[in-house]
């Protein structure tokens, strides 16, 4: 599959992917782009002093976007080692050792290791198939541990009747649901 960067300087650059790794569904690229544009409007400063944690990162392609849209450091989060391996080779090939840094392993494992950063971004697009108890148990972690900075935003990325915002238990209490959107059979949901 050819999965290109859609927005900012490294527009049209390509991400290496497989059709091979266990759960792989990068963003579609209409999507990844209407998340750039919502963070630009949503945020009123330079993306270059931003820090982007990308959760279930896959290839990576959100966190490329905002990393091509300047943000000053992303963080990635992914178990599968074939995904892992998609991550090193894009940061490589797009010249990004330096603003990069991947965590492999579990993300409830991962959570504590980052806990002293907060993140303006945080972006989950977990499988599909993650029962809502594990996805509400990730976002209760990222709470707990105080990742979202104040005026922070995280974005969950689901497939279109999975996880809506009113299936969500008490986790989500401290933040609210500021956009919605909807793309086929996706949905993205921004929480501040």
């Amino acid at each position: 599959m050819v999965l290109k960067i859609c927005t900012g300087d490294l527009r049209g650059k390509t991400l290496t992917s497989t059709n091979n790794a266990r759960e792989l569904r990068p963003t579609q690229a209409l999507l990844r782009e209407a998340i750039i544009n919502t963070c630009l409007s949503y945020f009123d400063f330079d993306f270059g002093s931003m820090r982007v944690l990308d959760i279930f990162s896959g290839t990576g392609a959100v966190g490329f976007e905002f990393m091509s849209n300047g943000a000053g450091e992303v963080s990635f989060i992914e178990r599968d080692p074939k995904c892992v391996k998609l991550l090193k080779t894009n940061i490589k090939n797009l010249g990004l050792d330096a603003v990069a840094r991947i965590l492999s392993g579990d993300v409830n494992r991962a959570i504590p290791k980052i806990s002293k950063k907060n993140f303006e971004i945080i972006f989950l697009d977990p499988p599909y198939k993650l029962s809502q108890e594990n996805l509400e148990k990730i976002v209760e972690n990222l709470i707990s541990a105080n990742l979202l900075a104040e005026r922070g935003l995280l974005i969950i990325e689901s497939g279109s009747g999975n996880w809506q915002d009113g299936s969500f238990g008490g986790c989500l209490s401290k933040l609210n649901l500021v956009k919605e959107k909807n793309y086929g059979d996706s949905s993205v949901f921004f929480y501040a």
